[in-house]
């Protein structure tokens, strides 16, 4: 058997071996067919070729960066009257209590990035009950958004919502000031899945997010949040 397996393996490595050779002979523009005047056609042929990718290139190149030149233009007219920069993601762990009722946090992280000056800084964290409930929460600086940071992160300012039935309900609301939205679904008697958002300081957005929790273990976590401390940030710049 081993002698087999060479004999079949040997073939294959030449037809590779010699395939490599093709392909680097002629990107290299050393493989020549026929007499002198197919060489020089060959020749000729490749130079053309070269000299159209250099010009695609050169094209892409420059699309690329006027694409770039327009997206950075219209990102300064979308966040004007904005900050130059978010807060540090770090400065709002502190906003994430331990534990709040039976739920204690099992994970907490943040980041900052952003791209044509489209910048936000953002912390989540998990909190867990020992029924297996589970609430997500997230706070999101989009101070340098300016203008669209209301459109982007909270399309629900513009409307009203007050919608409700045996299966659940949804509504708008201000809450500690600041304009809100509420949705929660049933599932199982008196729990379900919800989620509760509000836009604080025309700035920070915080949003929680629970599954098979109660409407008040959801409440009770928004509560332990310091929306007043965050929104005490709202004309601080980031570095």
């Amino acid at each position: 058997m081993p002698r087999n397996r060479r004999s079949f393996d040997r073939p294959s490595r030449r037809i590779a071996l010699a395939g490599a050779l093709f392909v680097g002979l002629v990107s290299a523009g050393c493989f020549f067919i026929g007499d002198r005047d197919s060489r020089d056609e060959a020749e000729e042929a490749r130079e053309d070729l070269h000299e159209a990718a250099d010009e695609l290139a050169e094209s892409v190149s420059e699309a690329v960066e006027e694409i770039g030149e327009a997206m950075s233009e219209l990102a300064e007219e979308l966040t004007a009257g904005g900050v130059e920069n978010p807060i540090d993601f770090r400065e709002f762990y502190d906003f994430l209590p331990e534990d709040v009722g039976d739920f204690r946090r099992t994970s907490r992280e943040g980041s900052s990035g952003g791209a044509f000056g489209l910048r936000v800084s953002a912390v989540e964290a998990e909190y867990e009950s020992d029924s297996s409930a589970e609430i997500d929460v997230s706070i999101v600086d989009t101070g340098a958004l300016g203008a669209i940071g209301l459109k982007a992160f909270a399309d629900w300012l513009e409307v009203e919502v007050d919608e409700e039935s045996d299966r659940g309900w949804a509504r708008t609301m201000e809450y500690g000031g600041h304009p809100a939205f509420e949705e929660f679904e049933l599932r199982r008697g008196d729990r379900g899945s919800g989620e509760f958002t509000w836009f604080v300081a025309n700035r920070f957005v915080i949003e929680l997010e629970g599954r098979d929790i109660t409407a008040d273990e959801l409440y009770e976590l928004r509560d332990a949040i310091d929306a007043g401390g965050i929104a005490d940030l709202r004309d601080r710049e980031g570095s």
